[in-house]
């Protein structure tokens, strides 16, 4: 029997746990209510005998999680609280470390938009099962901060750091095919997402998700141009080569914000060499100082204010 009066809503079914992110008005978006909910399904789910497999879902046919709560970013900026944003984020990362960690497989079904956080809680799962409805990506360059549910190391070790830095510095939304086809999502389901999953339970073998992968066929242009070789070109704005998915990315890349870019590109490759933890660690460590900048202000302020914001660098 679900328990309405939670943020994460648990049935179980065959074997099969599925918790249910229910903010759907808000399109599911990740706040401390949700985060204390997710960790007690979690929590609750595991301990269960008859539950073999779980499968995280969000409410309503729009969105996964499609971020974190904006507003309350703002208000603690605004009321200089900056530090009830890092601890936010610590226990964010704590839960989704314990889910990354679990005794049981866990199944991220994005049948919608995954954007920031939302993608976060995928990449901890031990699997991403997307569909053609899905849209996922890591937006946060562009208003001012930088992925903090460890977006900037989970990324880079599940796609290569090349393609990793493409993500997290153009914030490209990718539809689910696209996602797949670079590794980002370990599978696609074409039809009867739910069928698929259950199959996949059954079968029980799932890919490493941070197996090294080739680079994905006609990206290697991309790839070259967020190697350590000419990613500084492209944050300067030019394109080290001719192709246009490239010329795209570094016209993208020119409308983001510059600090959270330099502190992106720093943690990335500063945290490719460390253990994931020390790595989530480091991720961590920088977000006081990114959430106390004027342009997050600037940036955050722009999504409720549907405006293009105008980064200054400080």
């Amino acid at each position: 029997m679900a328990d309405q009066a939670r943020k994460v809503v648990v049935d179980v079914n065959d074997g099969i746990a599925t918790l249910t992110i229910d903010r759907p008005k808000a399109l599911n978006a990740l706040n401390g209510a949700v985060v204390a909910d997710l960790e007690a399904a979690f929590d609750e789910a595991v301990a269960r005998p008859d539950v073999k497999a779980l499968v995280i879902q969000g409410a309503g046919d729009k969105a996964f999680v499609a971020g974190a709560d904006i507003k309350f970013f703002i208000d603690n900026i605004e009321a200089d609280r900056v530090g009830d944003i890092v601890a936010f984020a610590r226990r964010g990362q704590k839960v989704l470390r314990k889910i990354e960690k679990s005794p049981k497989p866990v199944i991220a079904k994005v049948d919608g938009l995954a954007l920031g956080g939302g993608l976060e809680l995928a990449l901890a799962c031990t699997a991403i099962v997307v569909t053609d409805k899905a849209g996922v990506g890591l937006p946060e360059t562009g208003i001012g901060i930088f992925p903090g549910l460890g977006g900037t190391q989970r990324t880079a070790r599940v796609v290569g750091k090349e393609l990793g830095k493409y993500l997290v510095f153009t914030g490209q939304i990718l539809d689910g095919k696209t996602a797949h086809e670079i590794g980002l999502a370990g599978y696609l389901a074409a039809d009867d997402v739910d069928g698929f999953i259950r199959d996949l339970v059954a079968r029980g073998e799932f890919r490493d998700k941070y197996a090294p992968k080739p680079t994905p066929a006609g990206w290697e242009p991309v790839v070259e141009a967020f190697s350590d070789a000419h990613v500084q070109e492209v944050l300067a704005g030019t394109a080290p080569n001719d192709d246009p998915r490239v010329a795209a990315a570094v016209k993208a890349v020119g409308r983001k914000a510059p600090l959270a870019l330099k502190v992106a590109n720093r943690i990335i490759d500063e945290g490719f060499q460390k253990s994931l933890d020390d790595a989530l660690e480091l991720e961590l460590a920088n977000l006081g100082e990114i959430f106390s900048t004027q342009d997050a202000l600037v940036g955050l302020k722009s999504v409720i204010e549907k405006s293009r914001p105008a980064f200054k660098g400080e």
